[in-house]
């Protein structure tokens, strides 16, 4: 019966937000009334395979995001943003629960729906922003499914605790968002403070959290803390630059509220820095540390795939290693190659590709994640995925 209780009210709460942002929609006067849509359509193939030579399990995306924005008044705004997947091939025949893991949503209110599928297909529709904002000089509040991006990394986010993301799943720009109350104040021109509400079932599920962010000595310097999902945290990140190039790194402390859980305490911590030669070759690397980390035996999680990341799961390596460079060959082509080396077991990860603008919204992804390692190693037992991705915007 509470289960019950739990989706009616989950239920009740997301129509009555709905039909608060309909109400202010008609507040608004006609003078200033404003829509805006934008989105783009996707097909995304994969073919997977272990030995180049044996059998290769090729899957079909079509995808098609839809973003709404309204502005009724000056103060008031509002967002409805979706995305849409039809999936077709052998994962759905072949992974098991790969319909369960598509559907599943990880915030409050359960925003995503499988439409139909079959033995070899999957129709899903996923919302994964909805809000309304209101701004009033230096105050800002939003309430719904929000972005909340705390991270200053651009491939490990240990300060990203609300919506961690992980580099893997590259085909999802937009990143997760939270079920949030989000006040942020600004009290200087570089400065602002947020607090964070997230709602949940119980005080595991729940979130509440501040972050305060200044700029000193040319660098934004940032300082968090809070419970987050039956974890207390603390953290500081900091981005700004060394002579051209980009430094930035971020470092978080969880300390678990639980009293059967036998290592408590964990600190994951992340440095990045990146530069653009005069030539327009762009080279990154990075570097990730969590201290609860394995050094042997290590297992790579397939979730990172389909958004099982947070940011205490960034890596179960206890370091990592990350390269980058990428090049534009053309104004219209630009090629990229990236790798990670886990040192502790010698596995690796290197991902070639290239984008190709065809058009002004049309665009051709090339790519690649090859994963190479011994067994029971983090990237050896994975396999090689191909990938060829056509992109039109709107």
């Amino acid at each position: 019966m509470s289960g019950f209780m739990t989706f009616l009210s989950k239920r009740f709460f997301f129509i009555f937000f709905i039909n608060l942002f309909i109400t202010l929609c008609s507040f608004a006067q006609e003078g200033t009334k404003k829509v805006t849509a934008n989105g783009y359509l996707k097909f995304l193939q994969t073919i997977f395979y272990d030995d180049f030579k044996e059998d290769w399990l090729i899957d079909n995306l079509i995808h098609n995001r839809v973003n709404l924005h309204w502005y009724p008044s000056t103060k008031f705004s509002g967002a409805i943003e979706f995305r849409n997947r039809f999936f077709y091939g052998d994962f759905i025949k072949f992974i098991p629960d790969y319909k369960e893991l598509i559907v599943q949503d990880n915030g409050f209110f359960d925003l995503s729906f499988n439409w139909t599928d079959g033995k070899s297909y999957l129709l899903n529709t996923t919302i994964d922003r909805v809000y309304v904002d209101y701004i009033d000089g230096n105050f800002q509040a939003r309430v719904g499914r929000q972005r909340i991006n705390w991270s200053q990394n651009l491939i490990w986010n240990p300060n990203d605790v609300f919506n961690a993301y992980s580099y893997f799943d590259f085909d999802y720009e937009e990143r997760p968002g939270s079920d949030a109350v989000k006040i942020q104040y600004y009290t200087g021109f570089t400065s602002y403070g947020e607090i964070i509400y997230q709602i949940g079932d119980s005080l595991k599920d729940m979130s509440f959290a501040g972050l305060y962010k200044m700029n000193r000595w040319n660098y934004d310097f940032q300082f968090l803390g809070g419970f987050v999902k039956n974890n207390w945290v603390l953290g500081t990140g900091w981005s700004g630059n060394i002579k051209g190039g980009a430094f930035r790194g971020e470092a978080t402390y969880f300390f678990v509220n639980e009293d059967t859980v036998v290592d408590k305490h964990q600190i994951v911590a992340s440095l990045s820095g990146d530069y653009t030669f005069k030539n327009q070759l762009y080279a990154q690397i990075a570097f990730i540390y969590n201290n609860l980390g394995k050094t042997e035996n290590i297992q790579f999680d397939e979730g990172f795939f389909l958004g099982g990341t947070t940011a205490k799961n960034l890596t179960p390596s206890r370091m990592e290693l990350f390269g980058q460079i990428s090049y534009p060959f053309t104004p219209l082509v630009n090629g990229n190659f990236a790798a990670i080396v886990n040192p502790f077991d010698g596995s690796f990860f290197f991902g070639p590709g290239i984008t190709i603008s065809l058009q002004n919204n049309l665009e051709l992804l090339l790519f690649a994640q090859f994963f190479q390692g011994e067994e029971e190693t983090q990237y050896g037992d994975i396999g090689k995925l191909l990938y060829w991705r056509l992109r039109w915007s709107f």
